[in-house]
């Protein structure tokens, strides 16, 4: 799946995954709920076709430009 085909939230939240952080740090870079950011991996993991959350950031590596800058992405 083309990285384009999932939605600007989606993308922003794989790459911060793809930047290893974790639940709880996304909700805070991103300013919504762990729940939400929850709810946006399941979505992203059955539409990139991965099971868990290394291949998600290795996907997310390739896939994503901004996964491998520094910092944090703007929202």
């Amino acid at each position: 799946m083309p990285a384009a085909e999932l939605t600007e939230r989606e993308q922003q939240v794989l790459a911060l995954v793809g930047r290893g952080m974790a639940n709880k740090q996304i909700a805070r870079a991103l300013g919504i709920r762990e729940g939400t950011v929850k709810a946006h991996l399941t979505g992203v993991f059955q539409r990139i076709g991965v099971r868990d959350r290394t291949s998600a950031a290795l996907w997310a590596r390739t896939h994503l430009p901004e996964s491998r800058e520094s910092g944090r992405l703007s929202t």
